[in-house]
């Protein structure tokens, strides 16, 4: 082994020591083979999508016991949750006689914010939803608060937008259609949109924004691959590939932690990461729990959990990454395997959901029928 390989190694060896160990918590299933968690709170309720038994999507809420089918005893035949609040506001999709529903669900009860065609993406603390509603034929961005939508509108010029993340300062983040391209933008009450730029190809995506306004996406490359950005203070940051061709942003937290999925090398196929400090890490390398690969992260908060879709066995699980898990959490260990030891996570170091159109195709979160 040359030197230079051998160093590269201990660097990444010092950054696992360094950074948390995270236990894998399965959330569990509403019956069916696959679930998917998108959405996390800053006290840890998880949001997500799950199948039942008979193969339909029901969205879910979860205190980390166990799911609770938010779709069931519902006008709604399937559902998607995209973001939860510290509240238990939970916002997503209804599919209603084959028409999407931005929903809001509170406890047991439901309410659609828009009207056909429309998708809620994220929610805030204060109860904010954003997302985007079709309007005069086109898709276009909005936000909600104390039930009163608010229409964005598209980017000057453009034909199509859509929000993904909103802040507790009502910022927003997401991306839209101008002169053929998409362009990721943030909009405030203050100032409206700013396009954002890219990473020297034609598109970009922004998917999430903290309390700060710095915004996680990815965006083309000069390749025509996609890669993951962090945008801090107007500043563009490429955050890199775990070997493979592209990776893809999602979820950041006050501290700038950023989490995501990337290609790894031969690109069939992907690993969560986790960007902090500077490095881009592989979350697989990183776990106290033997057995699971975690496939891609959505979303992190301020305690550092991360939620997440894990393959076990060859089954897609949503799970939720705790480091250290509390010694009063509501989670049920027993669902998780034994820890492993330090030990086997560094050792690992050296091992490199539902679809969107896009130009380039790849798995992302809902909603699945929005142009990308």
């Amino acid at each position: 082994m040359n030197s230079i390989r051998f160093a590269s190694i201990l660097f990444a060896a010092s950054l696992a020591a360094a950074g948390p160990i995270y236990n894998v918590y399965d959330l569990g299933t509403l019956g069916g083979t696959s679930a998917q968690a998108f959405g996390l709170s800053s006290n840890g309720l998880v949001a997500g999508a799950a199948t039942t038994a008979y193969g339909y999507q029901h969205a879910f809420v979860s205190n980390g016991s166990g799911l609770t089918d938010l779709t069931s005893n519902s006008n709604a035949s399937e559902g998607t949750a995209s973001g939860v609040n510290a509240s238990g506001q939970v916002a997503g999709t209804a599919y209603v006689n084959g028409e999407a529903y931005a929903t809001v669900w509170t406890g047991s009860a439901n309410q659609a914010i828009a009207g056909a065609g429309s998708y809620a993406m994220a929610i805030s603390d204060s109860g904010q939803v954003a997302g985007m509603m079709t309007s005069n034929g086109q898709g276009n961005a909005f936000i909600t608060e104390n039930g009163v939508v608010t229409d964005l509108g598209t980017l000057p010029g453009g034909s199509w937008s859509a929000a993904y993340g909103i802040n507790d300062r009502g910022e927003v983040a997401g991306y839209g259609q101008i002169g053929g391209v998409f362009r990721g933008f943030v909009w405030s009450p203050q100032t409206g949109f700013t396009i954002l730029g890219t990473l020297g190809g034609a598109n970009s995506y922004a998917m999430g924004i903290n309390d700060a306004g710095e915004v996680v996406g990815d965006s083309q490359t000069f390749s025509g691959y996609s890669s993951a950005f962090l945008d801090a203070g107007g500043v563009m940051i490429n955050l890199g590939t775990l070997g493979g061709n592209s990776s893809y942003a999602y979820g950041i937290n006050s501290a700038g932690d950023v989490v995501g999925y990337s290609y790894v090398a031969g690109n069939a196929m992907t690993h969560a990461f986790l960007y902090e400090n500077g490095a881009l890490i592989d979350l697989n390398s990183l776990l106290g729990t033997p057995g699971w690969t975690i496939t891609a992260a959505y979303a992190i908060n301020d305690s550092n959990e991360i939620a997440g879709t894990a393959m076990l066995n060859g089954v897609e699980h949503a799970v939720l990454l705790v480091d250290p898990p509390a010694p009063d959490s509501s989670l049920d260990a027993a669902s998780a395997p034994e820890p492993a030891t330090v030990a086997l996570a560094l050792a690992g170091l050296g091992l490199m959901f539902l679809s969107r159109l896009r130009p380039l195709r790849r798995r992302r979160v809902q909603p699945p029928a929005l142009p990308r």
